[in-house]
């Protein structure tokens, strides 16, 4: 009986240890793509601004040809 107990604990204690590596692994994988593409974000944010600006001077303009 003390050896099954000890024997759950210690396949807890494993299991415990091996969940939180692979969240550490995971961790790590998103934040080396997050450094990878942060290019990425930066052109995205400047192509919606830029969009923004053109389709805002689109209604502006058509305001004031009408």
């Amino acid at each position: 009986m003390a050896k099954d107990r000890a024997s759950r604990r210690a396949r807890l204690r494993q299991q415990i240890a091996d969940d939180a590596k692979a969240k550490e692994s995971k961790r790590d994988g998103n934040s080396a793509f997050a450094q990878e593409y942060a290019y990425v974000l930066k052109d995205l944010r400047r192509v919606f601004i830029l969009a923004g600006v053109m389709f805002i001077l689109l209604i502006f303009l058509n305001i004031v040809l009408q």
